[in-house]
């Protein structure tokens, strides 16, 4: 059976929640100058330690000439350092600086807390369903 136009229409909405939710994580991050686009760098780097800049371009999959604007910015803010690879003279390695280490549990409460108010319009077996449903459709 094919969907009816009105499903289809659904289909519209999902940017739309996905822009709200980016607004709830750059309104909750602001106050550290960090955003959506920023904060993934800090985590990736938590969890992994030092990284070469190319790791980072694999792992968010995101543009190398966005990477770098945003390590840069990481960079500015005291965040993030960038040395000579000892491995691969011609590229980078990027590690957490002090500042950056401080910021990862910040980020992770900030996180915890857009996920309850972006879920909050939702009963407790709603939010289980929707989160088991992106994840299935995220495949």
């Amino acid at each position: 059976m094919e969907p009816s136009v009105t499903e289809i229409d659904l289909l519209k909405k999902i940017p739309l929640v996905s822009r709200h939710y980016v607004k709830l994580i750059d309104r909750a991050l602001a106050p550290y100058q960090l955003s959506s686009s920023l904060y993934y760098y800090i985590v990736k780097l938590h969890e992994f330690g030092d990284l070469p800049q190319e790791r980072i371009v694999q792992l968010t999959g995101i543009n190398a000439s966005n990477v770098t604007r945003a390590v840069q910015k990481l960079i500015d803010l005291h965040y993030l350092t960038k040395k000579e690879n000892p491995e691969d003279r011609r590229g980078h390695l990027l590690s957490l600086t002090e500042e950056g280490e401080k910021m990862y549990p910040i980020i992770a409460n900030c996180l915890a807390d857009v996920h309850k108010e972006f879920l909050a319009p939702l009963s407790q077996e709603e939010q289980e369903i929707f989160i088991k449903s992106i994840q299935k459709l995220g495949h």
